[in-house]
């Protein structure tokens, strides 16, 4: 459990609401391509996730779906956190794309928190800030950027949060994500890895030169 104390300590700082938290969330860990949250949904828990990574993605009535964020260690959804504390139904789904440890913290103990400490406020007024800041950067890439580039964007966003080279994922999945259609997606990788820039294998993207 020290390991769990000293993480809630780096966010938070203090020790009584670390010490709130843990006592009354439930600390999980989800196997991969599960889903922890559905859209026209209320929200009951949200996730801060210790080790992993969810992605919050939003369909339409087209079928077609896209993403809206990652959530990564250390942080949290803000969509969740602002439909549990206005009791409306989220507008998104999430679920995990890798094998994810995280905290199920009960919106009640959000709402508790989040008036009584200062950190809490802070840390969703932070959390808030960047995903703020991701949609703008998101509303800007379907205006004003052509699929192509926004394939390269998202692979090497993906290679410096990872740190790798080699990106667990699939065409559908890259489709999906970037809300176009897979066709797209494969005739785009097929001219990067002509390029020399990646070679495809099989659900695996590998970066193999300057994007």
């Amino acid at each position: 459990m020290d390991y769990i104390h000293r993480f809630l300590r780096n966010i938070y700082h203090d020790k009584s609401l670390v010490e709130e938290l843990i006592n009354n969330s439930q600390f999980l860990d989800v196997p991969a391509h599960t889903r922890i949250l559905d859209e026209e949904k209320y929200v009951k828990v949200v996730p801060l996730v210790y080790e992993g990574r969810i992605k919050v993605m939003r369909k339409f009535e087209s079928g077609k779906e896209i993403l809206l964020y990652y959530i990564n260690p250390g942080e949290s959804c803000a969509l969740s956190v602002v439909a549990g504390l206005t009791g409306t139904k989220s507008v998104a789904y999430a679920e995990t794309e890798t094998a994810t440890k995280m905290f199920a913290i009960p919106i009640e103990v959000v709402r508790s928190v989040h008036t009584r400490y200062p950190q809490c406020a802070d840390f969703l007024l932070h959390l808030f800030h960047n995903r703020f800041n991701e949609l703008i950067l998101f509303i800007d890439s379907i205006a004003f950027q052509t699929m192509d580039l926004r394939l390269i964007r998202h692979l090497k966003k993906r290679q410096e949060e990872s740190g790798k080279n080699i990106i667990d994922t699939t065409h559908q999945q890259m489709a999906d994500e970037l809300g176009t259609a897979r066709e797209v997606i494969s005739r785009l990788l097929k001219q990067l890895e002509n390029e020399g820039k990646i070679v495809n294998h099989r659900s695996k993207v590998e970066i193999t030169g300057q994007l």
